[in-house]
Protein backbone atom coordinates (compact mmCIF):
# COMPACT_ATOMS: atom_id res chain seq x y z
CA UNK A 1 0.00 0.00 0.00
CA UNK A 2 1.58 3.70 -0.89
CA UNK A 3 2.83 5.60 1.88
CA UNK A 4 2.61 9.55 1.44
CA UNK A 5 5.48 11.96 3.42
CA UNK A 6 3.85 14.98 4.07
CA UNK A 7 6.98 17.26 4.92
CA UNK A 8 7.10 21.49 5.66
CA UNK A 9 7.49 22.85 2.69
CA UNK A 10 9.73 25.83 4.24
CA UNK A 11 12.13 23.44 6.15
CA UNK A 12 11.53 20.12 4.54
CA UNK A 13 10.91 18.89 7.86
CA UNK A 14 9.01 15.27 7.63
CA UNK A 15 5.75 16.26 9.94
CA UNK A 16 4.00 12.83 9.17
CA UNK A 17 3.18 9.70 6.89
CA UNK A 18 0.03 8.99 5.10
CA UNK A 19 -1.10 5.27 3.89
CA UNK A 20 -3.65 4.63 1.44
CA UNK A 21 -7.12 4.24 2.78
CA UNK A 22 -8.16 0.25 3.35
CA UNK A 23 -11.52 -0.70 0.80
CA UNK A 24 -13.22 -1.44 4.01
CA UNK A 25 -12.43 1.65 5.65
CA UNK A 26 -13.86 3.69 2.57
CA UNK A 27 -17.04 0.55 2.48
CA UNK A 28 -17.74 1.94 6.50
CA UNK A 29 -17.22 5.80 6.18
CA UNK A 30 -19.76 5.22 2.99
CA UNK A 31 -22.44 3.33 4.66
CA UNK A 32 -21.76 5.69 8.09
CA UNK A 33 -22.62 8.66 5.53
CA UNK A 34 -25.50 7.17 4.44
CA UNK A 35 -26.85 6.72 8.06
CA UNK A 36 -25.90 10.58 8.95
CA UNK A 37 -27.69 11.72 5.85
CA UNK A 38 -30.72 10.08 7.37
CA UNK A 39 -30.17 12.25 10.38
CA UNK A 40 -28.94 15.24 8.62
CA UNK A 41 -32.35 15.19 6.22
CA UNK A 42 -34.82 15.21 9.15
CA UNK A 43 -33.04 18.36 10.26
CA UNK A 44 -34.65 21.66 9.96
CA UNK A 45 -32.70 24.25 8.25
CA UNK A 46 -32.43 26.37 11.45
CA UNK A 47 -31.00 23.37 13.49
CA UNK A 48 -28.28 22.74 10.60
CA UNK A 49 -27.40 26.52 10.96
CA UNK A 50 -26.58 25.89 14.82
CA UNK A 51 -24.20 23.17 13.54
CA UNK A 52 -22.59 25.58 11.68
CA UNK A 53 -22.04 28.06 14.35
CA UNK A 54 -20.35 25.51 16.74
CA UNK A 55 -17.69 25.46 13.99
CA UNK A 56 -17.33 29.34 14.31
CA UNK A 57 -17.15 29.48 17.88
CA UNK A 58 -14.40 26.76 17.75
CA UNK A 59 -12.70 27.98 14.65
CA UNK A 60 -11.99 31.15 16.42
CA UNK A 61 -11.12 29.65 19.60
CA UNK A 62 -8.41 27.80 18.35
CA UNK A 63 -7.37 30.12 15.20
CA UNK A 64 -3.86 30.28 16.33
CA UNK A 65 -3.33 26.46 16.15
CA UNK A 66 -5.47 25.68 13.23
CA UNK A 67 -3.39 28.25 11.70
CA UNK A 68 -0.14 26.54 12.38
CA UNK A 69 -1.00 23.74 11.41
CA UNK A 70 -2.20 25.01 7.46
CA UNK A 71 1.32 27.23 7.59
CA UNK A 72 3.33 24.01 8.52
CA UNK A 73 1.91 21.88 5.28
CA UNK A 74 1.33 24.94 2.97
CA UNK A 75 4.51 27.20 3.64
CA UNK A 76 2.15 30.23 3.36
CA UNK A 77 2.21 33.02 5.43
CA UNK A 78 0.41 33.28 8.60
CA UNK A 79 -1.73 36.61 7.46
CA UNK A 80 -2.15 34.27 4.40
CA UNK A 81 -3.33 31.52 6.59
CA UNK A 82 -5.27 33.90 8.91
CA UNK A 83 -7.38 36.01 6.20
CA UNK A 84 -7.81 33.56 3.79
CA UNK A 85 -8.22 29.86 5.30
CA UNK A 86 -9.81 30.72 8.40
CA UNK A 87 -11.88 34.48 8.01
CA UNK A 88 -13.22 33.65 4.23
CA UNK A 89 -14.51 30.01 6.13
CA UNK A 90 -16.32 32.01 9.20
CA UNK A 91 -17.73 34.85 6.67
CA UNK A 92 -19.16 32.13 4.97
CA UNK A 93 -20.66 30.69 7.84
CA UNK A 94 -22.06 34.32 9.31
CA UNK A 95 -23.44 34.71 5.56
CA UNK A 96 -25.82 31.20 5.79
CA UNK A 97 -26.25 32.00 9.41
CA UNK A 98 -28.43 35.10 8.57
CA UNK A 99 -29.69 33.70 5.01
CA UNK A 100 -29.88 30.01 4.41
CA UNK A 101 -33.54 29.58 6.15
CA UNK A 102 -34.54 32.20 3.24
CA UNK A 103 -32.47 30.72 0.77
CA UNK A 104 -33.75 27.26 0.81
CA UNK A 105 -37.38 28.17 1.97
CA UNK A 106 -40.02 26.84 -0.21
CA UNK A 107 -40.36 29.39 -3.63
CA UNK A 108 -43.77 29.99 -4.78
CA UNK A 109 -43.92 30.23 -8.87
CA UNK A 110 -46.50 31.82 -11.48
CA UNK A 111 -49.33 29.22 -12.88
CA UNK A 112 -50.58 30.12 -16.10
CA UNK A 113 -54.11 30.32 -16.98
CA UNK A 114 -54.85 27.60 -18.27
CA UNK A 115 -54.09 25.87 -14.79
CA UNK A 116 -56.02 28.11 -12.28
CA UNK A 117 -57.06 27.36 -10.01
CA UNK A 118 -53.83 25.14 -9.65
CA UNK A 119 -50.42 26.19 -7.53
CA UNK A 120 -46.75 25.96 -8.31
CA UNK A 121 -44.20 25.41 -5.44
CA UNK A 122 -40.47 24.63 -5.93
CA UNK A 123 -38.57 22.84 -3.04
CA UNK A 124 -35.09 22.26 -2.34
CA UNK A 125 -34.50 19.11 -0.90
CA UNK A 126 -30.89 17.29 -0.10
CA UNK A 127 -29.23 14.97 -2.57
CA UNK A 128 -27.50 12.38 -0.28
CA UNK A 129 -24.22 11.51 0.28
CA UNK A 130 -21.90 13.82 -1.28
CA UNK A 131 -18.19 13.83 -2.03
CA UNK A 132 -15.99 16.75 -2.19
CA UNK A 133 -12.28 16.09 -3.32
CA UNK A 134 -10.00 19.35 -2.00
CA UNK A 135 -6.77 20.76 -3.24
CA UNK A 136 -3.60 21.63 -1.96
CA UNK A 137 -3.09 25.33 -2.07
CA UNK A 138 -5.92 26.09 0.12
CA UNK A 139 -6.16 22.63 1.90
CA UNK A 140 -9.19 24.38 4.73
CA UNK A 141 -11.45 26.67 3.01
CA UNK A 142 -11.44 25.55 -0.63
CA UNK A 143 -12.92 22.18 1.36
CA UNK A 144 -14.83 23.78 4.33
CA UNK A 145 -16.92 25.90 1.50
CA UNK A 146 -18.47 23.37 -0.26
CA UNK A 147 -18.37 21.04 3.16
CA UNK A 148 -20.43 23.50 4.83
CA UNK A 149 -22.60 24.20 1.69
CA UNK A 150 -23.33 20.82 1.08
CA UNK A 151 -24.22 20.01 4.52
CA UNK A 152 -26.64 23.19 5.34
CA UNK A 153 -28.45 21.83 2.40
CA UNK A 154 -29.39 18.64 4.20
CA UNK A 155 -26.70 16.29 2.76
CA UNK A 156 -23.56 14.37 4.75
CA UNK A 157 -20.52 14.72 3.28
CA UNK A 158 -16.99 13.29 2.99
CA UNK A 159 -14.49 15.22 1.97
CA UNK A 160 -11.18 13.45 0.36
CA UNK A 161 -8.25 15.44 1.58
CA UNK A 162 -5.16 16.60 -0.62
CA UNK A 163 -2.34 13.65 -0.03
CA UNK A 164 0.23 17.25 -0.52
CA UNK A 165 -1.54 19.35 2.27
CA UNK A 166 -4.00 16.93 4.58
CA UNK A 167 -4.14 18.78 7.59
CA UNK A 168 -4.43 15.31 9.28
CA UNK A 169 -6.79 15.80 12.45
CA UNK A 170 -7.35 19.46 11.69
CA UNK A 171 -10.95 18.41 11.05
CA UNK A 172 -11.38 15.57 13.18
CA UNK A 173 -10.25 18.13 16.01
CA UNK A 174 -12.46 20.58 15.38
CA UNK A 175 -15.81 17.82 14.36
CA UNK A 176 -14.89 16.55 18.23
CA UNK A 177 -14.14 19.66 19.95
CA UNK A 178 -16.89 21.71 18.74
CA UNK A 179 -19.44 19.07 19.48
CA UNK A 180 -20.79 18.38 15.55
CA UNK A 181 -23.49 16.17 14.53
CA UNK A 182 -21.57 12.71 14.14
CA UNK A 183 -20.33 11.45 11.18
CA UNK A 184 -22.03 14.45 8.75
CA UNK A 185 -18.63 15.39 7.77
CA UNK A 186 -16.13 12.59 7.65
CA UNK A 187 -12.30 13.10 6.02
CA UNK A 188 -10.84 10.38 4.12
CA UNK A 189 -7.19 10.12 3.31
CA UNK A 190 -5.18 8.87 0.50
CA UNK A 191 -3.97 9.71 -3.28
CA UNK A 192 -5.89 10.35 -6.02
CA UNK A 193 -6.58 6.20 -6.43
CA UNK A 194 -8.18 6.89 -2.79
CA UNK A 195 -11.05 9.49 -4.74
CA UNK A 196 -10.88 7.14 -7.52
CA UNK A 197 -12.40 4.36 -5.24
CA UNK A 198 -14.96 7.10 -3.50
CA UNK A 199 -16.30 8.00 -6.54
CA UNK A 200 -16.94 4.30 -7.39
CA UNK A 201 -19.01 4.17 -4.43
CA UNK A 202 -21.36 6.46 -6.22
CA UNK A 203 -21.79 9.35 -4.24
CA UNK A 204 -25.15 11.27 -4.99
CA UNK A 205 -22.86 14.65 -6.24
CA UNK A 206 -18.57 15.47 -6.71
CA UNK A 207 -17.28 18.63 -5.70
CA UNK A 208 -13.56 19.05 -7.23
CA UNK A 209 -11.44 21.65 -6.83
CA UNK A 210 -7.80 20.99 -8.69
CA UNK A 211 -6.10 21.06 -11.96
CA UNK A 212 -8.03 20.96 -15.12
CA UNK A 213 -6.38 17.08 -16.18
CA UNK A 214 -7.66 16.01 -13.31
CA UNK A 215 -11.04 17.77 -13.57
CA UNK A 216 -11.33 15.80 -16.74
CA UNK A 217 -10.68 12.37 -15.41
CA UNK A 218 -13.34 12.83 -12.72
CA UNK A 219 -15.76 13.72 -15.03
CA UNK A 220 -15.27 10.87 -17.21
CA UNK A 221 -15.33 8.73 -14.24
CA UNK A 222 -18.01 10.22 -12.19
CA UNK A 223 -19.97 9.88 -16.41
CA UNK A 224 -19.85 6.06 -15.84
CA UNK A 225 -21.98 6.48 -13.16
CA UNK A 226 -24.32 9.53 -13.95
CA UNK A 227 -22.94 10.86 -11.12
CA UNK A 228 -23.19 15.22 -11.12
CA UNK A 229 -20.11 16.92 -11.01
CA UNK A 230 -18.87 20.53 -10.15
CA UNK A 231 -15.45 21.57 -11.35
CA UNK A 232 -13.46 24.52 -10.17
CA UNK A 233 -10.44 24.46 -12.00
CA UNK A 234 -7.43 26.50 -12.93
CA UNK A 235 -7.36 30.21 -14.06
CA UNK A 236 -5.13 32.51 -16.04
CA UNK A 237 -6.52 35.58 -14.52
CA UNK A 238 -6.13 39.18 -16.62
CA UNK A 239 -5.33 42.56 -15.16
CA UNK A 240 -6.75 44.90 -17.73
CA UNK A 241 -4.91 48.82 -16.57
CA UNK A 242 -6.13 51.62 -18.39
CA UNK A 243 -3.95 55.09 -19.18
CA UNK A 244 -6.36 56.90 -16.63
CA UNK A 245 -6.49 54.30 -13.68
CA UNK A 246 -4.89 55.20 -10.16
CA UNK A 247 -1.28 53.79 -11.11
CA UNK A 248 -0.42 53.42 -7.37
CA UNK A 249 -3.61 51.49 -6.66
CA UNK A 250 -2.99 49.18 -9.33
CA UNK A 251 0.57 47.95 -8.73
CA UNK A 252 -0.27 47.87 -5.26
CA UNK A 253 -3.30 45.51 -6.33
CA UNK A 254 -1.06 43.54 -9.17
CA UNK A 255 1.15 42.74 -6.07
CA UNK A 256 -0.92 41.42 -3.92
CA UNK A 257 -3.13 39.76 -6.57
CA UNK A 258 -0.13 38.18 -7.97
CA UNK A 259 1.86 37.07 -5.07
CA UNK A 260 -0.70 36.04 -2.05
CA UNK A 261 -0.51 32.90 -1.11
CA UNK A 262 3.00 32.85 -3.11
CA UNK A 263 0.92 32.88 -5.99
CA UNK A 264 -0.76 29.35 -5.63
CA UNK A 265 -4.28 30.93 -5.98
CA UNK A 266 -6.49 29.79 -8.70
CA UNK A 267 -7.98 33.56 -9.11
CA UNK A 268 -4.30 34.97 -8.85
CA UNK A 269 -3.53 37.82 -11.06
CA UNK A 270 -1.06 36.39 -13.72
CA UNK A 271 -1.66 38.52 -16.87
CA UNK A 272 -0.85 42.17 -16.82
CA UNK A 273 -2.46 44.13 -19.67
CA UNK A 274 -1.08 47.95 -19.41
CA UNK A 275 -2.02 50.55 -21.87
CA UNK A 276 0.81 51.61 -23.83
CA UNK A 277 1.21 55.06 -22.76
CA UNK A 278 1.90 54.19 -18.90
CA UNK A 279 3.45 50.51 -19.59
CA UNK A 280 6.88 51.59 -18.49
CA UNK A 281 5.86 53.66 -15.74
CA UNK A 282 3.70 50.70 -14.06
CA UNK A 283 6.66 48.32 -14.89
CA UNK A 284 8.85 50.51 -12.44
CA UNK A 285 6.19 51.11 -9.80
CA UNK A 286 5.62 47.06 -9.87
CA UNK A 287 9.48 45.99 -9.71
CA UNK A 288 9.49 48.64 -6.94
CA UNK A 289 6.46 47.14 -5.19
CA UNK A 290 7.77 43.34 -5.55
CA UNK A 291 11.17 44.28 -4.60
CA UNK A 292 9.95 45.36 -1.20
CA UNK A 293 8.04 42.18 -0.30
CA UNK A 294 8.95 40.46 3.31
CA UNK A 295 9.79 36.68 1.90
CA UNK A 296 11.49 33.58 3.14
CA UNK A 297 14.32 34.61 0.88
CA UNK A 298 17.59 34.37 2.80
CA UNK A 299 15.71 32.73 6.17
CA UNK A 300 16.13 29.91 7.65
CA UNK A 301 12.41 28.56 6.37
CA UNK A 302 11.35 29.01 10.60
CA UNK A 303 10.79 32.38 10.46
CA UNK A 304 7.21 32.37 9.83
CA UNK A 305 5.99 35.51 11.93
CA UNK A 306 2.96 37.68 11.35
CA UNK A 307 5.19 40.47 9.48
CA UNK A 308 6.14 38.11 6.89
CA UNK A 309 4.21 39.07 2.98
CA UNK A 310 5.05 36.08 1.18
CA UNK A 311 5.75 32.72 2.13
CA UNK A 312 7.31 29.98 0.09
CA UNK A 313 5.67 27.41 -2.81
CA UNK A 314 3.90 24.49 -1.60
CA UNK A 315 5.18 21.63 -3.87
CA UNK A 316 8.56 21.01 -5.46
CA UNK A 317 6.33 20.45 -8.87
CA UNK A 318 5.29 23.52 -8.83
CA UNK A 319 8.56 25.40 -8.60
CA UNK A 320 10.02 23.43 -11.55
CA UNK A 321 6.66 24.74 -13.45
CA UNK A 322 7.35 28.30 -13.05
CA UNK A 323 11.03 28.03 -13.60
CA UNK A 324 10.73 26.41 -16.80
CA UNK A 325 7.98 29.50 -17.84
CA UNK A 326 10.23 32.08 -17.04
CA UNK A 327 13.19 30.46 -18.24
CA UNK A 328 11.37 30.32 -21.21
CA UNK A 329 9.98 33.32 -21.95
CA UNK A 330 13.08 35.15 -21.53
CA UNK A 331 14.95 32.83 -24.29
CA UNK A 332 11.91 33.60 -26.35
CA UNK A 333 12.54 37.68 -25.66
CA UNK A 334 10.38 38.54 -22.98
CA UNK A 335 12.30 41.27 -20.04
CA UNK A 336 13.09 39.61 -16.70
CA UNK A 337 11.87 42.92 -14.64
CA UNK A 338 12.25 41.35 -11.48
CA UNK A 339 12.89 37.94 -9.70
CA UNK A 340 13.33 35.24 -11.76
CA UNK A 341 15.32 32.91 -9.05
CA UNK A 342 14.72 30.37 -6.40
CA UNK A 343 17.13 29.95 -3.53
CA UNK A 344 18.73 26.48 -4.31
CA UNK A 345 17.68 23.80 -1.96
CA UNK A 346 13.96 25.71 -1.23
CA UNK A 347 10.82 26.40 -2.36
CA UNK A 348 11.71 30.30 -2.21
CA UNK A 349 10.68 31.63 -5.46
CA UNK A 350 11.59 35.22 -5.77
CA UNK A 351 8.51 37.51 -6.61
CA UNK A 352 8.61 38.04 -10.75
CA UNK A 353 7.42 40.37 -12.76
CA UNK A 354 8.37 39.35 -16.95
CA UNK A 355 7.55 41.62 -19.05
CA UNK A 356 6.76 41.95 -23.13
CA UNK A 357 4.97 38.46 -22.98
CA UNK A 358 3.33 37.44 -26.28
CA UNK A 359 0.23 35.58 -26.67
CA UNK A 360 2.58 32.71 -28.10
CA UNK A 361 4.69 31.88 -25.09
CA UNK A 362 3.75 29.42 -22.64
CA UNK A 363 3.98 32.37 -19.39
CA UNK A 364 1.12 33.72 -21.15
CA UNK A 365 -1.04 30.40 -21.91
CA UNK A 366 -0.45 27.78 -18.79
CA UNK A 367 -1.60 28.29 -15.35
CA UNK A 368 1.54 29.69 -13.59
CA UNK A 369 0.33 28.93 -10.18
CA UNK A 370 3.17 30.70 -8.54
CA UNK A 371 4.64 34.18 -7.66
CA UNK A 372 4.75 35.52 -11.49
CA UNK A 373 3.56 38.54 -13.70
CA UNK A 374 3.59 38.53 -17.02
CA UNK A 375 3.13 41.36 -18.73
CA UNK A 376 2.45 42.69 -21.98
CA UNK A 377 1.29 46.66 -23.43
CA UNK A 378 -2.11 47.37 -25.79
CA UNK A 379 -3.25 50.68 -27.26
CA UNK A 380 -7.27 50.45 -27.10
CA UNK A 381 -10.18 49.21 -25.08
CA UNK A 382 -10.96 46.82 -28.08
CA UNK A 383 -7.43 44.70 -27.69
CA UNK A 384 -7.24 44.74 -24.06
CA UNK A 385 -10.30 43.07 -23.87
CA UNK A 386 -9.23 40.95 -27.33
CA UNK A 387 -5.89 40.11 -25.16
CA UNK A 388 -8.20 38.89 -21.55
CA UNK A 389 -10.32 36.78 -24.08
CA UNK A 390 -7.22 34.79 -25.82
CA UNK A 391 -7.08 31.98 -23.01
CA UNK A 392 -8.65 28.56 -22.46
CA UNK A 393 -9.75 29.70 -18.63
CA UNK A 394 -12.13 32.34 -17.79
CA UNK A 395 -12.33 32.29 -14.02
CA UNK A 396 -11.60 35.50 -12.98
CA UNK A 397 -10.30 39.30 -13.87
CA UNK A 398 -9.99 42.59 -13.11
CA UNK A 399 -10.43 46.34 -14.37
CA UNK A 400 -9.06 48.88 -13.74
CA UNK A 401 -9.66 52.59 -15.05
CA UNK A 402 -11.30 55.75 -13.19
CA UNK A 403 -14.37 55.39 -16.46
CA UNK A 404 -17.33 53.83 -14.57
CA UNK A 405 -18.32 53.31 -17.96
CA UNK A 406 -15.71 51.96 -19.33
CA UNK A 407 -15.18 49.64 -16.28
CA UNK A 408 -18.54 48.12 -16.57
CA UNK A 409 -18.74 47.46 -20.34
CA UNK A 410 -15.04 45.63 -20.39
CA UNK A 411 -15.99 43.86 -17.60
CA UNK A 412 -19.29 42.41 -19.94
CA UNK A 413 -16.91 41.75 -22.43
CA UNK A 414 -14.41 39.64 -20.60
CA UNK A 415 -15.60 35.94 -20.96
CA UNK A 416 -15.00 35.03 -17.30
CA UNK A 417 -17.05 33.64 -14.16
CA UNK A 418 -15.70 36.73 -11.73
CA UNK A 419 -15.06 40.36 -12.18
CA UNK A 420 -12.91 42.82 -9.99
CA UNK A 421 -13.07 46.58 -10.90
CA UNK A 422 -10.24 48.99 -9.46
CA UNK A 423 -9.49 45.88 -6.97
CA UNK A 424 -8.18 42.09 -6.83
CA UNK A 425 -9.78 38.70 -5.88
CA UNK A 426 -12.29 41.11 -4.17
CA UNK A 427 -15.51 38.89 -5.24
CA UNK A 428 -13.94 36.56 -3.31
CA UNK A 429 -14.16 38.12 -0.15
CA UNK A 430 -18.24 38.44 -0.41
CA UNK A 431 -19.99 35.25 0.64
CA UNK A 432 -23.49 36.21 -0.92
CA UNK A 433 -21.67 36.61 -4.99
CA UNK A 434 -21.65 32.88 -6.32
CA UNK A 435 -18.09 31.65 -7.60
CA UNK A 436 -17.06 29.88 -10.25
CA UNK A 437 -15.59 29.48 -13.74
CA UNK A 438 -16.63 29.31 -17.17
CA UNK A 439 -14.32 27.35 -20.63
CA UNK A 440 -11.50 25.50 -19.26
CA UNK A 441 -11.90 27.09 -15.81
CA UNK A 442 -14.87 24.85 -15.18
CA UNK A 443 -18.46 24.71 -14.26
CA UNK A 444 -21.12 25.64 -11.77
CA UNK A 445 -21.18 27.93 -8.50
CA UNK A 446 -20.99 27.91 -5.05
CA UNK A 447 -21.53 30.07 -2.40
CA UNK A 448 -23.84 32.58 -1.75
CA UNK A 449 -27.30 31.15 -2.93
CA UNK A 450 -26.40 29.53 -5.64
CA UNK A 451 -23.82 27.11 -3.56
CA UNK A 452 -26.84 26.08 -1.82
CA UNK A 453 -28.80 25.67 -4.71
CA UNK A 454 -25.49 23.46 -6.01
CA UNK A 455 -26.02 20.58 -3.62
CA UNK A 456 -30.19 20.12 -3.56
CA UNK A 457 -32.38 18.42 -5.60
CA UNK A 458 -34.51 21.33 -7.15
CA UNK A 459 -38.41 19.83 -7.12
CA UNK A 460 -41.53 21.20 -9.00
CA UNK A 461 -44.21 21.00 -6.81
CA UNK A 462 -47.84 21.69 -8.58
CA UNK A 463 -51.20 21.86 -6.27
CA UNK A 464 -54.37 21.01 -7.36
CA UNK A 465 -57.17 20.46 -5.05
CA UNK A 466 -58.67 18.07 -7.28
CA UNK A 467 -62.49 19.34 -7.10
CA UNK A 468 -63.47 17.93 -10.63
CA UNK A 469 -63.39 14.84 -12.06
CA UNK A 470 -60.64 15.91 -14.89
CA UNK A 471 -58.52 18.76 -16.82
CA UNK A 472 -60.13 20.11 -19.83
CA UNK A 473 -57.13 18.82 -21.42
CA UNK A 474 -57.59 15.00 -20.82
CA UNK A 475 -59.09 12.42 -22.55
CA UNK A 476 -61.24 12.09 -24.33
CA UNK A 477 -60.27 14.05 -27.89
CA UNK A 478 -62.36 15.55 -30.61
CA UNK A 479 -62.12 17.54 -33.31
CA UNK A 480 -64.63 20.26 -31.46
CA UNK A 481 -61.69 20.32 -28.39
CA UNK A 482 -58.99 20.41 -31.42
CA UNK A 483 -61.26 23.71 -32.75
CA UNK A 484 -61.46 25.42 -29.10
CA UNK A 485 -57.78 24.79 -27.98
CA UNK A 486 -56.69 26.50 -31.57
CA UNK A 487 -58.85 29.27 -30.44
CA UNK A 488 -57.08 28.94 -26.46
CA UNK A 489 -53.77 29.46 -27.90
CA UNK A 490 -54.91 32.47 -30.33
CA UNK A 491 -56.13 34.00 -27.66
CA UNK A 492 -53.29 33.57 -25.34
CA UNK A 493 -50.68 34.28 -27.51
CA UNK A 494 -51.35 36.10 -30.28
CA UNK A 495 -51.14 39.82 -28.84
CA UNK A 496 -48.70 40.92 -26.11
CA UNK A 497 -51.34 40.19 -23.30
CA UNK A 498 -53.88 37.71 -23.03
CA UNK A 499 -57.64 38.42 -24.33
CA UNK A 500 -59.04 37.52 -21.48
CA UNK A 501 -62.44 38.57 -22.50
CA UNK A 502 -62.20 36.10 -24.74
CA UNK A 503 -59.95 33.82 -22.45
CA UNK A 504 -62.97 32.67 -19.67
CA UNK A 505 -65.94 31.26 -22.45
CA UNK A 506 -63.40 29.32 -24.23
CA UNK A 507 -62.45 27.76 -20.90
CA UNK A 508 -65.93 27.15 -20.02
CA UNK A 509 -66.76 25.54 -23.19
CA UNK A 510 -63.71 22.92 -22.80
CA UNK A 511 -65.25 22.47 -18.76
CA UNK A 512 -68.38 21.85 -20.16
CA UNK A 513 -66.69 19.35 -23.25
CA UNK A 514 -64.95 17.47 -20.32
CA UNK A 515 -68.23 17.32 -17.76
CA UNK A 516 -67.03 20.27 -15.56
CA UNK A 517 -69.23 22.88 -16.51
Amino acid sequence: METVEVKNPATGELLYTLSECPEEQLQASFKRAWEAYAVVRGMTVRERVEEAGKLRRYMVEHQDHMVEQICRETGKSRTDALMAELYSSLDMIRYYEKHAERILREQKAPTPLVLFPKQSRIWFEPLGPVLVIAPWNYPFVLSFQPVLSAFLAGNSVLLKSSSYTPIKGLYEDMLEGSGFVKDAIQVIYGTRATGKRLIDLKPRKVFFTGSVGAGRKIMAQAAEHLIPVELELGGKDPMLVFEDADLERAAAGARWGGMVNCGQTCTSVERVYVQESVYEKFLALMKEKLESLRTLEGRTGEENEAELEMGCMTTAFQVQTVTEQVEEAVQQGARLITGGRCTTGTHNYAPTLVADVTPSMRIAVEESFGPVLAAAKFRTEEEAIALANASPYGLSASVWTADRERAVRVARAIETGNVSINNALATQANSALPFGGVKESGFGRYKGAFGLYSFCSVKSVLLDKGRFRSDFHWYPYSRRKYALFSQLLEVLYKDAKPALLRFLPLVFKLMRLNGRG
